[in-house]
């Protein structure tokens, strides 16, 4: 087994287990994973996005991607 399915296998067990956490645990995790990495799951989030978006064929237009880069700056 490769180090990237190994990588899969580890990340999906850990899900596994938080899915078993009573509701108020997996909140109070996801308040402290979010505390402690929010820059880093913004950053995920926008990646994963993207790949999306490559994948699916739906690029933005020239005026779209105008549009998004002046939004950055604000």
């Amino acid at each position: 087994m490769n180090t990237q399915q190994s990588n899969a296998n580890t990340a999906h067990s850990l899900y596994a287990l938080y899915e078993t956490l009573p509701d108020t645990i997996q909140r109070a995790f996801l308040e402290e994973l979010w505390q402690k990495k929010s820059q880093e799951l913004e950053d995920l989030a926008f990646y994963l996005d993207c790949k999306q978006a490559k994948d699916e064929n739906e690029f933005l237009s020239e005026n779209e991607a105008q549009a998004f880069i002046k939004s950055l700056a604000q």
